[in-house]
């Protein structure tokens, strides 16, 4: 996260401390019924605030939602804020085999650590998986700005697996397939709760399918991210071949040469030689198809095009154009 977005997001955060918790549950509430088209199931126990050893804490290992931590310099500005306000918002744990899962509040861990405190204090959750994995993934998604494309895609994809994992419980049937819900897909129940497209859902958690490398290399920016969603179709060992290609590129490739060479070489497997020679022709098929055609802004034209007549055609206008402009070998 950057810097000015962290700040931001801790003024707003001061500006809400009354009502925070209260719309922490209301939020985790809504998802879980929008999600899984049922209300929570009620909790065993009823939730604990309490002060809580910050070494018995461990990160959450239910599912892996793939939230990166904060910079040293953010978990620094962090840790200020904590000193100076206090822990606004309590962390969110749930009771494990070794101590307790941090749902959520990793990063204020972290900063209370980094201020040498030896006790935080945490609303203690006693939820089954698909409760935390809500907890854990939809706090994040609403309210962390500039996400990277991974940690979406993590969380969209930890989600979707919560979903199918409850589709499986007999005891849910009727509630995951409720009367208002049964027709939405999991993928269309993530894009309405957060208004986002479901090709944007999909797109994003393909994503995950990356060998890391790649998937760094989107987050970057170095890769595209359609590229990135293409090249993650295809198999481990051909995916490291498009990595290697890419680094010799300095990871240049772009969306319709993705699309040349996928539809040269499908999924899921091609070999080097196959990678190269589809590389080749692809790139050769895009010089022929930019030296074929001249394209122009329709913008900078739209004053001028209602002036033509309509049996006239605008290239052989400007064909004329340059045959005047050019005539007897003028350069100038």
């Amino acid at each position: 996260m950057a810097k000015s977005a962290l700040a931001n997001a801790l003024k707003e955060r001061s500006a809400k401390s009354a009502t925070q918790s209260a719309d922490v549950n209301d939020s985790v509430d809504e998802a879980f019924e929008a999600l899984f088209g049922a209300a929570a199931p009620p909790a065993k126990k009823k939730r604990v605030t309490m002060e809580l050893p910050i070494e018995q804490l461990h990160p959450f290992r239910t599912s892996h939602i793939g939230f990166k931590p904060y910079s040293q310099e953010n978990l620094k500005m962090l840790a200020d804020d904590i000193a100076e306000n206090g822990l606004i918002e309590n962390i969110k744990v749930r009771p494990s085999e070794h101590g307790y899962e941090i749902l959520s509040g990793h990063n204020r861990v972290a900063a209370c650590k980094m201020l040498g405190r030896k006790e935080i204090t945490a609303d203690i959750e006693f939820v089954d998986n698909a409760r935390a994995v809500v907890i854990a993934t939809v706090t994040n998604l609403q309210r962390r700005q500039s996400l990277l494309p991974s940690e979406r895609g993590w969380a969209y994809r930890a989600l979707l697996d919560a979903y199918r994992q409850q589709g499986k419980r007999s005891d849910l049937v009727t509630a995951t397939c409720g009367e208002i819900h049964h027709k939405l897909k999991a993928r269309e129940r993530v894009a309405c709760f957060f208004g986002v497209g479901v090709n944007d859902v999909r797109q994003t958690v393909r994503l995950t399918y990356l060998i890391q490398p790649l998937l760094n290399a989107v987050d970057e920016r170095k890769l595209n991210m359609m590229c990135g969603v293409a090249i993650s179709y295809y198999d481990e060992g051909t995916q490291k071949l498009f990595q290697k290609r890419l680094n010799t590129e300095n990871h240049r490739i772009s969306v319709a040469m993705m699309k040349q060479i996928k539809k040269i070489c499908p999924p899921p497997s091609i070999s080097a030689e196959e990678l190269d020679k589809a590389w080749k022709t692809a790139a050769e098929q895009l010089s022929e198809q930019k030296t074929g055609s001249i394209r122009f802004s329709k913008k900078r034209f739209e004053p001028y095009l209602h002036r033509i007549p309509p049996d006239i055609n605008i290239e052989d206008l400007f064909l004329e154009f340059l045959q005047n402009r050019f005539a007897d070998g003028e350069q100038s």
